[in-house]
């Protein structure tokens, strides 16, 4: 690990990156434990000040994809990779409202993620406030997916070693490559994914590393915190990957007629001294899709509701899929869904073992 730690970590004039095969073996080095925990500090924030190239980026993931077999789902289920792997302080998790009303409208969506102990509200306490199951795995995930249309994928059960370098965001004060490694992860290898960035170098970078990794449609822009979100208080600037192709699209609320809101319209609630935050935000989401708010709120849900209709291939245009969502909300369908979400309970499963599935 020492001479891959020298190559990346030799300053602006001596840094270099490392070649397809060699960040393949420090993220195997990584994963099977055969590094000290001061290389591993050392070696990701030396990443991180050099930032990965495209090329690592694919590496990184295509290697740690061998660590844990794919959930397999057909073809022609249009399954939206949704990986949620920002950091929530000032806002409320509307790409789980927006996702459960895409998928009351017909869309099937994956949203994965990792607990985080350190923050006042997360997406899988929100989740579990809603009373929606978090500990999916393999067939039951499978299962869930086909018969619900939208699921929550705990990283930490399908992807222990991963998790385990994405919990040290805490100790090092910073995300690491392995958050970028999750969001290109695509534990179901869904034909389409949304990725929110939180940082502009990787609206360039991660459509091209999908490509590599041969995904084949894709949208990402900086989202909400870093989140899967288009902000209904600012335009947007998309890349999206489709037939090989990355085109750049330009998007705001007004261009649907859904009036510009600002930060505080995203804003969470205030600290309450009866109610957690997570319980907070699960009664702002439920009362979003039982349709009993009205405003910027409903707007944001229906914006992003839209992006995620297109992305599933639902609609041609997130123009067009701004209706059917709003039809969703108008006609009961979202809540009823909500309230379907919330009636599955499943039993935790099983762990399993780590292991190498196949080496690329």
């Amino acid at each position: 690990m020492h001479h891959l730690i020298t190559k990346i970590g030799k300053g602006q004039r001596g840094v270099r990156d490392l070649t397809w095969d060699e960040a393949k073996e420090a993220l195997q080095l990584m994963m099977e434990g055969k590094t000290t925990g001061h290389q591993v500090g050392a070696f990701l924030m030396a990443m991180r000040i050099k930032l990965e190239a495209v090329s690592e980026l694919a590496a990184f993931a295509a290697a740690t994809r061998n660590y844990m077999a794919p959930l397999s789902t057909p073809g022609d289920w249009n399954v939206v990779d949704v990986p949620a792997y920002g950091e929530k302080h000032n806002t409320i998790h509307m790409c789980l409202a927006a996702a459960i009303l895409a998928t009351a409208a017909g869309a099937r969506i994956c949203v994965h993620s990792i607990e985080h102990p350190s923050s006042a509200s997360d997406l899988s306490r929100v989740l579990g406030s809603l009373g929606i199951p978090t500990n999916f795995q393999g067939q039951d995930l499978t299962d869930a997916l086909r018969d619900l249309g939208f699921v929550y994928l705990d990283m930490a059960l399908y992807h222990p070693p991963l998790a385990r370098f994405l919990e040290l965001r805490d100790e090092l004060g910073a995300q690491n490559l392995f958050h970028q490694v999750a969001r290109l992860l695509n534990p179901t290898r869904a034909r389409s994914q949304v990725i929110g960035v939180a940082h502009p170098p990787y609206l360039e970078k991660i459509p091209e590393a999908v490509s590599i990794l041969g995904g084949h449609r894709l949208l990402v822009f900086q989202g909400v915190e870093g989140f899967p979100e288009l902000s209904i208080s600012a335009p947007a600037l998309i890349r999206e990957l489709r037939d090989d192709r990355v085109v750049p699209v330009h998007l705001k609320p007004q261009d649907f007629q859904l009036p510009l809101g600002s930060f505080q319209n995203m804003a969470i609630p205030k600290p309450s001294p009866t109610v957690s935050l997570p319980e907070q935000e699960a009664s702002l989401i439920t009362k979003i899709l039982h349709n009993q708010i009205k405003g910027r709120l409903r707007d944001w849900a229906i914006y992003n509701a839209a992006m995620f209709l297109y992305a599933a291939g639902e609609t041609q245009s997130i123009a067009t899929a701004v209706p059917l969502a709003q039809q969703t909300l108008e006609s009961g369908v979202a809540a009823q869904k909500l309230n379907e979400l919330a009636k599955v309970a499943f039993a935790p499963a099983n762990v399993s073992p780590v292991k190498k599935v196949v080496h690329a």
